[in-house]
């Protein structure tokens, strides 16, 4: 059996662990990094709707005429459970994605830095060492052990590093959406603009989405809370859903898998050890949205990593820096966001039917969140203790 030795191994080369190899490997060029892909692409398949904001995104990439941006959006349509549409936003709002040439670009970046990447390599077990971490691979060069000072978890939803490392990544049956999606062409719909669809006849505890790729071409996909789903998966949910609202598209590319959309783990390191991304849910709770949160956060376990390496401590105590600076970054905020998710999963259709044509009677320049948290405390005082919360 092959050995390695490196000082920081990153399991997971979606968007958090690909950042977290370019940053770790740009810190100190002295250090080795590591990171390994199950699967044998980088950005396949597709997991997810591929919608970032503009501001995030670009902290990471250029994204000016680059070639992994399928769409640049300028508009958010919001469409009630009866179909009342309300414009939520106008401007530099984001991106749609192409992912299968988003993370390579990410992945050459974090090459050019000094990082190596090994694609189509599993991890299948890992346990305590004297120099840290030995973790078991499984991959093209055959079994391998990998002894690693520090180790960065960024394996998706279905983390087994957390769990390995001791960690408690359970989450609640309540928050996690089952999710489905597909790619459906020549369908007419703004194609600068992404929509998310609200109701229970839609998607029970969650939303539908239209993100456009191209003019007539769109991804849409639905999440939904499973408990309250009557005993459908999501792709039923989601065949009925295009059946119904775009019924001369033609559906082609589909994926299916799970998002969490619960608070940050409470615990996000362990001796040697960081979770960073969907692996410690850092994912939006209200929108599901997880790709900037998870470069943000790769970004913080690799400069957390090679300042503990640096120092010659990997110890938890030193490393739980990375947790308290990630919750004053984000973690803290998702945490109203959650509470908001809560309370707004109290109200039935009708009252996201009435606040719609509410909102729809602001004038479009006036239509910010705040008002319409506003006109939504007129109809529900009682959601007056989350919102003061989450503002205050």
């Amino acid at each position: 059996m092959n050995r390695v030795t490196t000082d920081i191994l990153i399991v997971g080369g979606g968007p958090a662990g690909l950042v977290a190899a370019r940053e770790a490997a740009a810190a100190d060029p002295g250090l080795d990094v590591l990171l390994v892909e199950r699967d044998r692409a980088f950005g396949t398949p597709v997991r997810c709707g591929e919608g970032v904001g503009s501001a995030g995104v670009s902290e990471f990439l250029d994204p000016s005429g680059a070639a992994w941006v399928a769409r640049r959006i300028t508009r958010v349509i919001f469409w009630a459970p009866d179909g009342t549409e309300v414009r939520v936003a106008e401007g530099d709002v984001g991106y749609v994605l192409d992912r299968t040439r988003f993370e390579p670009a990410l992945a050459t970046e974090a090459g050019r830095a000094g990082a190596e990447l090994w694609l189509g390599t599993e991890a299948t077990g890992m346990r305590r060492s004297e120099r840290g971490w030995e973790v078991s691979l499984r991959g093209p060069r055959g079994e391998a052990i990998v002894d690693a000072r520090v180790v960065i978890g960024a394996d998706g939803v279905e983390s087994l590093v957390g769990r390995w490392a001791g960690l408690d990544t359970r989450v609640p049956a309540r928050d996690m959406e089952s999710c489905a999606q597909y790619v459906v062409h020549g369908i007419d719909f703004d194609p600068d603009a992404i929509y998310l669809h609200f109701g229970d006849s839609v998607a029970p505890g969650g939303y539908a989405w239209v993100f456009p790729k191209s003019v007539g071409v769109a991804n849409v996909g639905l999440g939904i809370v499973a408990l309250r789903g009557g005993g459908r998966p999501a792709r039923a949910w989601l065949d009925d859903y295009v059946a119904r609202q775009f019924p001369g598209g033609t559906t082609t590319g589909s994926t299916v898998g799970g998002v969490i959309v619960h608070t940050t783990v409470k615990r996000t390191v362990a001796d040697g050890l960081i979770l960073c991304g969907d692996a410690a849910h850092m994912v939006n709770p209200l929108s599901g949205g997880g790709i900037v949160n998870a470069m943000k956060a790769g970004r913080l376990a690799a400069r957390t990593a090679a300042e503990a390496l640096a120092s010659h401590d990997t110890g938890a105590v030193r490393l739980q820096r990375y947790h308290d600076a990630w919750m004053r970054l984000l973690g803290d905020d998702h945490v109203r966001f959650y509470r908001v998710k809560e309370a707004l999963n109290r109200f039935d259709d009708r009252f996201f039917n009435d606040l719609a044509r509410t909102v729809s009677a602001i004038p479009l320049q006036k239509r910010t969140l705040g008002r319409i948290f506003g006109h939504a405390l007129v109809q529900h005082p009682t959601l007056l203790p989350v919102i003061a919360r989450y503002f205050v």
